[in-house]
């Protein structure tokens, strides 16, 4: 049966509050200014692990007002969304209380308000394989250099709650897990790297007067701050060969 004869079937089933939806048609996608026409335009989807996973799959626990700058849009529209980072989904609410899957591949960037917390989704075959479907938090965004986060969680086995200590019985629970990205936005290279000097230092091999700024700076880097303070203030001394 093809997706024209059974979206109508689809469309006729009464929608349950805080239901989960899938955009279908790439037109209405390209115009997130409409939103009556986009966001009706979904079916019921509930995924198969919904009631089997223990911990929260999103960024942030509750619906966050934000922007989302969709492929081909000049411009960002309001929204309010949830970044689902376990199935690298963004899910936007409608006014009808519930909410439809944005896939990835359709959004160029979005931010976070009131924090300003700032994602690009970079074409898959730009990144890494280990974050090829994820989208980037920008920490540092210089015209040189960028300091990139990629969330992710991860399943993980963990003792089922109120088991006995010899028992086998087992539940999945969602981990978070990060990973750092420096970016060159002359070619869009990357090099992973972590909060720590060394590692920073060997990211920057080839880069002599950002490995002499660096070693003429005070301090530590190990927190994710420091980091992100260390490459906003060496983007300057950026060359832009490898």
């Amino acid at each position: 049966m093809s997706i024209r004869i059974l979206l109508p079937a689809l469309l006729a089933l009464p929608l349950l509050g805080a239901a989960q939806n899938t955009l279908l048609g790439a037109p209405a996608m390209n115009d997130l200014s409409r939103n009556n026409g986009l966001f009706n335009n979904g079916y019921s989807l509930i995924g198969p692990d919904a009631n089997k996973l223990h911990g929260n799959p999103f960024l942030a626990p509750g619906w966050t007002p934000a922007t989302i700058q969709l492929q081909g849009n000049a411009t960002p529209t309001p929204a309010t969304m949830r970044y689902d980072v376990y199935r690298q989904e963004v899910r936007v609410r409608r006014p009808q209380g519930d909410s439809v899957i944005v896939p990835l591949n359709r959004i160029k960037e979005f931010t976070l308000s009131p924090a300003g917390r700032r994602f690009v989704c970079y074409p898959a075959a730009t990144l890494p394989a280990e974050v090829q479907d994820a989208c980037a938090e920008v920490l540092a965004d210089g015209a040189h250099l960028q300091l990139l986060k990629f969330w992710r969680k991860k399943l993980v086995k963990e003792p089922a709650e109120n088991s006995s200590y010899a028992s086998n019985s087992t539940m999945d629970v969602l981990q978070t897990t990060s990973s750092y990205y420096l970016r060159w936005p002359a070619d869009g290279h990357l090099v992973a790297v972590r909060p720590k000097r060394s590692s920073l230092e060997q990211a920057l091999a080839g880069q002599p007067a950002a490995l002499a700024a660096l070693k003429a700076q005070k301090g530590g880097l190990g927190s994710e701050a420091e980091l992100a303070a260390a490459v906003q203030a060496l983007d300057p001394t950026i060359t832009t060969g490898r």
